[in-house]
């Protein structure tokens, strides 16, 4: 039985000889046989199906690196003219956190794309739901737009691609969750437009969050309400940080200024994705109080995943406190345990909190033979802390890697929905890197279709 299972997968058999093994069962197992089938049609077609399966069956999350090749040469139809493209590749880290990089074993899909006309911005590439989100931007904007931002929404196992605008008149704005609904499985986006806190590069005050069904016709931007709170303002780390994804809710770390004379509050920011609304749940207890700037929420690994906080201590000795909440409940403050303090003995000066704040990616992740760490990545190097060992050790990212960040498949494959926003696609052909004779090699591409092109490379 062993050997059969490790060995290859047989052919799934057709309706025929299913319909000849059913035929020979008793009558009483026919019987069974298809109440538990109409059981499981009534259960598995309902919505609250998808959001148990969310909540319980978390894929695992899988450490990514995203690269931005040189422009290259792209034949248009005709085959005469050639253009440049801006191509971004996705692909699993090839290093500590790949288990067994030489026989790992999946799927085949594309992990290149490339919008004519756009230039991607490589370094804030964000993950929700298996979804791949950024910014791009024309490369000759028209006068009447000289600075009008879109993002590019990309499903690399479904090859599915949207590109749309931000909300009209955003100012300074950026995506700061996605998510697919539970019920519908359409993709849905949330835009913050923000200001900057005086004397803090990393923090800046929420002003307005709007949500965004994506193609959902001409149904557009609509604002969504921040939630209540004693202080009028909300403050939270900006462009580098990202929303937490967990139990069909987006989390993020916030900070309130305190009334007269009270220092400043952290809080959770969650956003209820069934109910589209936001609420303040309770952050650690730490004193002094907890800073967004040297402050991570992450999700720790596991089967169901717990929410984590990793922090700096504000005091010498300088060390990584790590905080994990056991229950997710509403009085959330009694649940927060300090599970781990991480010394910071011969890393406190390359991982100083204004290096942490900086850091383009601070992850928890599973190792493939180190069990659990944490990882901060720091350009093109990163530090990784073995939780087993209680070890630092630095990791080498590569000078092309323009990203690093945890990748989740969603439970709604393939369901997830672009709506009228999908690309259409053509086929074409795109010159490689010269190949050792000097010669260009072509290769062929899906593109995506008007009113924006673009193209998706499959490399399996």
């Amino acid at each position: 039985m062993a050997a059969a299972a490790h060995g290859p997968s047989l052919p799934p058999l057709d309706d025929v000889v299913v319909g000849e093994i059913l035929a020979r069962l008793p009558p009483r197992d026919i019987g069974a046989f298809r109440a538990v089938c109409r059981a499981w049609n009534a259960i598995a077609s309902r919505p609250s199906a998808d959001r148990f399966l969310a909540t319980t069956r978390r894929p695992a999350a899988a450490v990514t690196v995203v690269t931005r090749d040189a422009r290259r040469l792209e034949f248009d139809g005709d085959g005469d003219r050639r253009r440049p493209v801006d191509i971004v590749r996705f692909d699993f880290f090839r290093g500590r956190w790949h288990p067994d990089v030489h026989s790992h074993k999946r799927q085949p899909c594309p992990r290149a794309v490339s919008l004519d006309g756009m230039a991607i911005s490589a370094e804030a590439f964000r993950s929700w739901d298996g979804v791949l989100c950024t910014r791009v931007s024309p490369w000759n904007p028209p006068p009447t737009q000289p600075g009008a931002d879109e993002y590019m929404l990309w499903n690399p196992l479904t090859n599915a691609c949207a590109v749309v605008s931000a909300p009209a008149a955003a100012g300074q704005g950026r995506i700061i969750g996605g998510y697919a609904h539970p019920v519908t499985g359409r993709f849905h986006i949330l835009h913050s437009s923000d200001i900057a806190v005086p004397g803090s590069r990393h923090i800046v005050t929420l002003v307005t969050v709007q949500l965004l069904a994506v193609g959902d016709g001409g149904a557009g931007w609509r604002e969504v309400p921040l939630p209540e709170s004693k202080t009028t303002t909300i403050s939270m780390r900006g462009e580098g940080d990202h929303a937490a994804s967990l139990h069909g809710n987006l989390h993020w770390l916030v900070q309130q200024p305190g009334s007269a004379g009270e220092a400043a509050a952290a809080a959770l920011l969650v956003f209820d994705t069934a109910r589209e609304e936001f609420r303040l749940m309770a952050a650690p207890e730490l004193r002094p109080e907890l800073d967004p700037s040297t402050a991570r929420l992450r999700v720790a690994p596991g089967g169901k995943g717990k929410l984590c906080v990793l922090a700096l201590t504000q005091q010498p000795p300088l060390a990584l406190e790590v905080w994990v909440l056991d229950d997710y409940s509403d009085d959330t403050r009694r649940s927060w345990r300090l599970r781990e303090t991480v010394r910071l003995e011969g890393v406190a000066r390359a991982l100083s909190p204004r290096r942490f704040a900086a850091a383009a990616a601070v992850e928890v992740v599973e190792g493939a033979h180190e069990g659990e760490e944490i990882f901060i990545q720091l350009g093109h190097w990163s530090m990784a802390y073995s939780v087993r060992s209680k070890a630092w050790r630095q990791v080498s990212v590569g000078r092309s890697c323009a990203a690093l960040l945890l990748y989740r498949e969603s439970v709604l494959q393939p369901e997830i929905s672009f709506g009228k926003a999908l690309r259409v696609f053509r086929r074409g052909s795109m010159l490689s890197r010269r190949s050792r004779d000097g010669r260009f090699r072509r290769r062929s591409y899906s593109s995506f279709g008007s009113p924006l092109e673009g193209s998706v490379i499959s490399e399996s």
